[in-house]
């Protein structure tokens, strides 16, 4: 990835997360995380709860979704390590992927939680 391309992919995530916060398109935004919440979060908890329950493990769904939040967790540590990894190695460009990758998942959390909040405050 050229260092333009990997600037511009940057600037475009950080107006994105700073939209997160609006009244207007950070309730669509929150709408959407909720919708990508409900058939991506939901789903697999239930799934996973059912089948530790089915297994004779009884689990809550808050301790699945501790599960998932840290894979999740270990997901952003992975692409931290990919990232230092490929830049001790001086892979620029696929250090710039690997960064950017990590700007995503650090990014994702954060305008879910400002577009949930903006869409709290726009309904009245």
């Amino acid at each position: 990835m050229s260092q333009r391309a990997f600037i511009t992919l940057l600037v475009l995530l950080a107006v994105l997360v700073a939209l997160s916060a609006t009244s207007f398109p950070g309730a669509m935004i929150g709408f959407l995380f909720g919708i990508a919440i409900a058939f991506f979060v939901a789903g697999p908890v239930m799934l996973i709860g059912k089948v530790l329950e089915n297994a004779g493990i009884p689990i809550s769904g808050g301790a699945v979704l501790w599960m998932l939040a840290g894979f999740y967790a270990l997901l952003i540590l992975f692409a931290a390590f990919q990232t230092w990894r490929r830049l001790q190695r001086q892979e620029t460009g696929q250090a710039r992927s690997a960064g950017l990758r990590l700007a995503l998942l650090v990014a994702l959390p954060a305008m879910a939680w400002l577009s949930v909040n903006a869409m709290q405050e726009a309904w009245p």
